[in-house]
């Protein structure tokens, strides 16, 4: 199996209008649409932002007969804590072959706004990585923890200060990652974009100094043209420390990949 692009969205989210018809194009031998589920959430005015999944099986039932490509079941979850029982309730009754795990707001803020540019830097990263943390504590479920670094994203961060100031909170942060058999994103709008390759470059070993060796490339992609973009550039980052395979989610199965050139 080759590996296949786990993080992409449609006009199924909030903040995308792209087709799975474009996504074809690329003619994968799966295609997964990881749609955002955030309740309430800070980043439209409080809404519950969920991916219809009516609309979602009714598209899949009518392109599968018209390709080669399977396509499955996918959806980002934004977890809030306090959202725990409504988020599963959810999920017991609609079923997804990948789920991604995310935080994105606090319930008063998306971490991406433009609020947090008036307060400390450490104290939006301090507050963003201790949801994290109660997350993974307190969300049983999930496939992929995804770009570890939403939070710090409209801030200059160095790995050295992460080091200093966050390696405590990573380290259980990668525990339970590890513990629950997670996989850890390589995300591409993070690595580029962002310009926050160098925190990957520190977190990566951190994560498999504790044992950790679940990896994805995700291209957060919001159109077709950037689906599976900057793998070959994240493909080197991880061969840098010896990463050679992926893993790829399917429901209860999981299937290592090598990784993409």
């Amino acid at each position: 199996m080759n590996y296949y692009d786990q993080h992409l969205h449609t006009f199924l989210s909030f903040d995308s209008e792209e087709t799975f018809e474009h996504y074809l194009e690329h003619r994968p031998t799966f295609l997964v649409a990881t749609d955002h589920f955030d309740l309430a959430n800070a980043g439209t005015g409080f809404k519950d932002d969920i991916p219809n999944y009516h609309q979602l099986s009714e598209k899949i039932n009518q392109l599968q007969p018209q390709t080669a490509t399977t396509i499955l079941k996918g959806i980002e979850i934004g977890v809030v804590p306090g959202q725990e029982s409504m988020i599963m309730d959810y999920l017991a009754t609609h079923p997804y072959d990948l789920k991604l795990v995310s935080i994105h707001q606090n319930g008063r803020f998306d971490y991406m706004d433009d609020q947090v540019l008036t307060m400390d830097k450490f104290k939006v990263a301090t507050m963003y990585f201790d949801q994290m943390l109660q997350v993974l504590k307190s969300f049983p479920d999930g496939h992929i923890l995804t770009h570890f670094e939403y939070g710090l994203r409209r801030f200059d961060f160095s790995a050295q200060e992460l080091e200093e100031h966050f390696e405590a909170t990573l380290r259980q942060i990668f525990e339970l990652v590890i513990q629950r058999e997670l996989a850890f994103e390589v995300n591409a709008k993070s690595f580029g974009r962002y310009r926050n390759a160098p925190l990957y470059e520190y977190a990566i070993p951190l994560y498999q100094s504790l044992g950790g060796k679940l990896f994805t490339l995700g291209s957060d992609a919001h159109v077709a043209q950037d689906y599976r973009l900057l793998f070959p550039e994240m493909s080197q980052l991880l061969r840098k420390f010896d990463v050679n395979q992926l893993v790829v989610f399917q429901g209860n199965e999981r299937y290592l990949t090598d990784l993409p050139h």
